[in-house]
């Protein structure tokens, strides 16, 4: 197991005549940010860890001075673009989607729109509104499916397995309480996704760029599913499920959801499961 070595941590003085703490209005806000990277490569991983990445920023004071003036926003790079959009998966997606609706025949069933969530951090960064969402690195796609969670019901996720289509390193399905928007489940491309829709799909030759996962009460007698005790998520507890797609692998920045299918929410409900 890898460890952090003391030689990592170490003391850097900020000069009280660059930056200005305090706790006035006037005080400089100091925010450190860096990002958490995921290795194949063990030596790669070490040498980040001797030197990673940490930027100390200044930032604009809330009481605007004539002396000071915002630092010019850099030019992004754009996201990394893929030649092939994923047209080719749609015919085997919607046999998948048929094939989990046949397996809820009889059930009360619904199915909820995905929507891609835009990343727009220059209108964030320009208009100084808080950014959420704003980081081209990944692909975001968000689904409210406007629902209770009872004993009897299920949601099934089902998608593209983005890391096996070749559209992103990591890639990642989670389930969230929409008031906190605190994580109750989730499946990556690393554990759940691989092989999950070969029960729908058997003979596709595509299903292994195809993933159908649900989400139950109780996992007791099924695979691939994610579950969520009452305990974590209340009956009455609305929810969100976000799904991302994290950097493309030919380049630094995510492929464009304009050339990728959302993934699909479709609840299920079985009358005979109600204790």
């Amino acid at each position: 197991k890898f460890t952090l070595r003391c030689v990592v941590f170490f003391l850097q003085t900020l000069s009280s005549e660059v930056v200005d703490f305090g706790i006035e209005t006037e005080a400089d806000v100091v925010s450190g940010m860096m990002r958490t990277a995921f290795f194949d490569d063990a030596e790669e991983r070490d040498n980040y860890y001797q030197d990673v990445p940490l930027s100390i920023l200044r930032i604009t004071p809330k009481i605007a001075r004539q002396s000071i003036s915002p630092l010019p926003r850099p030019p992004r790079n754009p996201r990394s673009v893929n030649i092939t959009d994923q047209s080719y998966l749609l015919a085997s997606y919607r046999e998948l989607g048929r094939e989990v609706r046949k397996d809820l025949f009889g059930v009360k069933e619904l199915e909820s729109n995905t929507k891609v969530i835009e990343a727009e951090p220059d209108l964030c960064i320009d208009d100084r509104t808080k950014c959420f969402f704003e980081n081209t690195d990944a692909a975001y796609f968000g689904n409210l499916p406007g629902t209770f969670f009872p004993s009897n019901g299920h949601f099934v996720a089902i998608g593209v397995n983005h890391v096996e289509a070749g559209y992103a390193r990591y890639s990642t399905v989670s389930l969230y309480n929409a008031a906190s928007l605190i994580a109750i489940g989730s499946f990556t491309n690393m554990n759940e996704m691989k092989g999950s829709a070969d029960r729908y799909l058997p003979d596709n030759p595509l299903r292994d760029q195809l993933y159908a996962i649900s989400f139950r009460r109780n996992c007791t007698t099924y695979s691939h599913c994610i579950e969520v005790p009452e305990s974590s998520l209340g009956f009455l507890a609305a929810t969100v499920f976000m799904e991302r797609a994290y950097l493309d692998p030919n380049g630094s920045k995510g492929s464009d959801p304009a050339i990728m299918l959302p993934f699909r929410i479709i609840y299920g409900e079985d009358p005979s499961l109600i204790p």
